[in-house]
């Protein structure tokens, strides 16, 4: 299915149809994408359905092989992927972990014939620096709010996963959700009864939403749901912008657990941030503590009795193939060794 095909099965308000005439993949903003068919389905469309979430793990999630299909997560990309590159990247950290993710997109400013090619280059840049101060608003947002809202009234259990600017949109989200809740249950001005509303949200979350991000870029994530963060050492994004164990210690967050990988590139390189790196050593450090690959709740178990031993990049058997994901060719040089 091509992209002019996908774009006719999406809803847009008409607010949106000249911004979306300017940048294609702006249409799939926030919408459904079967990262192994690359089907995309109206959110909107999902979201009426009798159980969306059950839809979600049947119709929407990809599965690696002979997965038994148990566990699936909502996956919002990082920063300038188009849908379809997103999708390529999906089905590996699928393959990769043995877990089924179903993308929520985030579309990219970029084109194949910009106008402007040095201005189109950087707007993806320009728009993730207003996002992250909050000065915009992508569709991602609103919509991963309305599904962490339908979640958490519906006593269902929901999945979450992000990369890079990916996880500012999902911390964002979790934020409106969390207001979203307390307003629907208590009056704005009653706060006492806003209080035990609060309670409520961070008892029911801890119960059934879970967070798994890489390349973290957001230092303020809403109490409730459990939090794992990964990057690697050297990760300049999560190290400046990110939550990190020194910055939970002053928030007093001892519920986000870390999982932090050693160096793997030289000091300096924006490699650090790519989670196709991430993802091989996050399946060795399964197997290195005799996990099932794709346990998450036994490596978050294993990270919350302080007894999870990480894998060193030297342990990995890194595939040849490596160099389909890398960003700079030059980065293939720090990798120890390749199968």
């Amino acid at each position: 299915m091509n992209s002019t095909d996908k774009a006719k099965r999406i809803v847009s308000p008409w607010w949106r149809w000249p911004f979306e005439a300017l940048f294609p993949d702006k249409k799939f903003d926030g919408q459904f994408q079967n990262p192994g068919s690359e089907e995309v389905l109206d959110f909107d469309s999902v979201m009426a359905s009798v159980n969306p979430i059950t839809t979600i793990a049947s119709e929407i999630a990809y599965y690696p092989e002979n997965d038994q299909r148990e566990l699936f997560a909502i996956f919002v990309s990082g920063l300038g992927q188009s849908e379809s590159e997103s999708s390529k990247r999906s089905r590996r950290y699928a393959t990769t972990l043995l877990t089924g993710i179903a993308n929520m997109n985030n579309s990219t400013f970029l084109k194949k014939r910009p106008i402007i090619a040095l201005i189109n280059r950087y707007l993806d840049w320009i728009n993730a620096a207003f996002d992250y101060v909050g000065l915009s608003g992508s569709p991602v947002i609103e919509n991963a709010a309305n599904l962490i809202t339908y979640a958490v009234n519906n006593s269902k259990t929901l999945n979450l996963s992000g990369d890079s600017l990916g996880t500012i949109f999902l911390a964002r989200a979790l934020n409106l959700a969390k207001r979203n809740f307390i307003c629907r249950h208590a009056r704005v001005f009653d706060f006492a009864e806003r209080r035990i509303q609060e309670q409520k949200w961070r008892q029911r979350t801890s119960q059934l939403i879970n967070v798994f991000t890489f390349g973290n870029g957001y230092r303020k994530w809403v109490l409730g749901p459990n939090y794992i963060m990964v990057f690697i050492q050297g990760d300049r994004l999560s190290e400046k912008y990110g939550i990190t164990p020194q910055r939970a210690i002053k928030q007093k967050r001892d519920d986000i657990k870390f999982l932090i990988f050693p160096r793997l590139f030289p000091e300096g390189s924006f490699e650090a941030h790519n989670m196709m790196f991430t993802i091989e050593l996050l399946r060795q450090t399964f197997q290195k503590n005799q996990i099932e690959v794709g346990d998450f709740v036994g490596l978050y178990n294993k990270l919350n009795s302080s007894t999870l031993k990480i894998a060193t990049p030297d342990e990995v058997s890194w595939p040849s193939d490596m160099k389909q994901y890398v960003w700079n060719q030059d980065s293939l040089k720090s990798i120890p060794s390749r199968s």
